[in-house]
């Protein structure tokens, strides 16, 4: 489908700081599983996969430039409240030097803004992916450091790996904090929450999930989204993964091709269906 819409504006605003086309977001209420995003296929505990990460003890999380704290949210939101019509894609996992771009691509060919939630030791080693995504006036969540279960570490180690993470994508990113913070597997811990809020971030999760993770095929993700799809609804799309030593992204548990042909079939027909495209802002 050739037709882009007239998201032009939105997508400068954006550049230009963000903020102001952020619209206020509901949360549902939902319960939620642990079972919404993959295992990492690098460590299953919370040990990093980078030298120095959380966990290892040799290097202290950086300062963090200073940033105004928020109030501690009771939940993470579910869904944008932005207006008729109006939803949120999310792309978690990366960045990624194979599939990132390729996400970017399409969503450039449509004009849709869209949120990265981003793990801190993949920005560590593809730190140029990250300021693609700038650059291309999309928004940079934090996802925490190494992808651990955030339930099953103590405070301090919570506390590490997301100030890590917002530590780099602030300095790799050009100075600007992320202001989102979505947990690994949507475990919000009360700790998390907390630490995030004092990091000025505001918790999302989501409301759509195609699992597209676990690599059913491009049609079937696809099919996921358009059946679940409502007016404010939080998609939840994986562009990268965290890999083991030696593991390449294609053709394994870490290929995301499947999530970017999906990507290519249900975006124009979201669009064709009227739908236009915000980023998450829970902010009271």
């Amino acid at each position: 489908m050739s037709e882009r819409q007239d998201y032009v504006p939105r997508r400068l605003l954006l550049v230009a700081g963000g903020m102001t086309l952020l619209a206020a977001c509901g949360s549902s209420g939902k319960d939620r599983t642990a079972s919404g995003e993959p295992a990492p296929t690098g460590s299953a505990s919370g040990s990093p996969t980078a030298k120095g990460g959380p966990g290892g003890g040799a290097t202290p999380a950086p300062s963090l430039p200073a940033v105004q704290p928020v109030a501690t949210a009771k939940e993470p939101e579910y869904h944008v409240h932005a207006g008729d019509m109006e939803v949120a894609l999310t792309f978690d996992d990366g960045p990624s030097p194979t599939y990132t771009p390729q996400v970017l691509s399409v969503l450039h060919q449509y004009n849709v803004t869209a949120t990265f939630f981003m793990i801190g030791t993949n920005v560590e080693r593809h730190p140029d992916v990250l300021r693609q995504v700038l650059a291309a006036g999309h928004l940079v969540g934090n996802h925490t450091w190494s992808h651990p279960d955030l339930r099953t570490l103590a405070p301090a180690k919570v506390r590490e790996e997301i100030e890590r993470t917002s530590e780099i994508i602030t300095r790799v990113g050009g100075g600007r904090p992320p202001i989102l913070f979505r947990a690994p597997y949507g475990n919000f811990t009360s700790t998390a929450m907390a630490v995030s809020a004092s990091l000025g971030m505001h918790p999302v999760d989501w409301s759509v999930d195609p699992r597209d993770w676990s690599r059913p095929g491009a049609d079937a993700i696809t099919q996921r989204v358009l059946t679940a799809i409502e007016p404010g609804a939080i998609v939840l799309n994986h562009d990268g993964a965290l890999l083991d030593p030696g593991e390449t992204e294609i053709g394994g548990a870490a290929d995301r091709s499947e999530t970017v042909a999906a990507v290519k079939a249900y975006l124009p027909r979201l669009i064709a269906s009227g739908y236009r495209f915000t980023v998450p802002d829970p902010a009271r």
